[in-house]
């Protein structure tokens, strides 16, 4: 998990701080990038559902970031959950490459192309509590 924080860190402000700031382009990623980072964000927001359980969340919540890295987890009040089958009251679709962007609420996942299917309301809520640090 350490390395997954480096990349995490690295990669996050480099493409989402530093190169902005800069008037740079975004450095270019990869697959194997996107999933250390993205494992990284998934156990922190595993922890902080645990530790804060989101209000309104007593059911399980599908995110799947397509693109490179991605894949889909299952969140309930619990935290994050491995892929399972079931239902779930809603499902959350955005691409992989924006979630450190809007994870980490450097910019509103209202803005981000973020979808959503099944109980809004109750992944609005998730979404809103989703601060990666």
């Amino acid at each position: 998990m350490i390395g997954g924080a480096l990349v995490f860190d690295h990669h996050t402000h480099l493409r989402h701080d530093i190169a902005p700031a800069l008037g740079r382009p975004v450095p270019p990623t990869d697959a194997d990038r996107m999933r250390a980072v993205l494992t990284w964000m998934i156990a922190v927001l595993s922890n902080q559902v645990a530790q804060a359980p989101v209000t309104g969340l007593d059911t399980r919540v599908a995110l799947t970031l397509t693109g490179p890295g991605g894949g889909t987890w299952w969140i309930d009040e619990a935290g994050v959950l491995t892929p399972s089958h079931g239902p779930v009251a809603a499902h959350v679709t955005a691409p992989a490459l924006t979630f450190p962007d809007w994870g980490t609420q450097r910019s509103s996942w209202r803005d981000s192309n973020v979808t959503i299917t099944g109980d809004a309301e109750l992944a609005a809520g998730l979404l809103d509590a989703v601060n990666v640090i």
